[in-house]
């Protein structure tokens, strides 16, 4: 049985279990192997190089250095005539090298030029330290140096990055539960000024 017969045969079947009343498991697993043996009489079918037809009888013809894989039609038409005609699919396959072209290999031999530009470093600039930083927020915010250390450590102790929403809600907790007195707007810019010196999404200050 060839390859086509075992396409038909097995879709046949397919169709049938499909057309069942009701389908079961077992249903399912068969139908899984029906797809494996289609799909493998598939990939078994070639095409022939010269008319584009798929066949399941596939030869490797050499005729005058020209090789091509031809159904049996095509086969016999290129013995016939002594060569193996140009297909629709463009020219036959020569059993010939191309040489590298000498601009490719020398190409490929020169060394790439090293850029004489060099880079110029940016400057860096020093974080700052914590001691300015709560000294800077005590200033914008008017919360007491002492409270402002007690919210830059809540803000560090923040496991995972949150939008600012999440971190001003979860501060904002943290504080009523500590009992730190601090006005909410001057919390809300405390908050933006410490997330931003921690490297975390600022809080929008309203």
């Amino acid at each position: 049985m060839g390859h086509l017969d075992t396409i038909e045969k097995a879709a046949q079947q397919l169709i049938t279990l499909c057309q069942k009343e009701k389908q079961t498991k077992t249903d399912k697993e068969k139908m899984l192997a029906i797809q494996a043996d289609i799909l493998a009489s598939i990939e078994n079918l070639a095409e022939c190089e010269r008319c584009g037809a798929i066949s399941e009888i596939i030869v490797t013809m050499t005729l005058r250095d020209v090789t091509a894989k031809l159904c049996k039609e095509c086969g016999v038409k290129s013995l016939e005539a002594g060569k193996i005609q140009s297909s629709k699919q463009g020219p036959s396959r020569r059993r010939t090298r191309r040489a590298k072209t000498p601009t490719a290999s020398s190409a490929e031999s020169k060394p790439k030029a090293k850029s004489t530009r060099t880079k110029q470093a940016k400057p860096v600039e020093e974080p700052e330290s914590p001691t300015v930083l709560h000294t800077r927020v005590e200033a914008q915010t008017g919360i007491k140096k002492a409270d402002v250390k007690r919210l830059h450590k809540i803000v560090q102790d923040i496991a995972a990055p949150m939008s600012p929403e999440h971190t001003l809600t979860y501060v904002q907790r943290e504080v009523e539960i500590a009992k730190i007195k601090v006005d909410a707007d001057a919390l809300k810019k405390a908050i933006t000024l410490l997330t931003q010196r921690s490297g975390s999404q600022a809080v929008s200050a309203v």
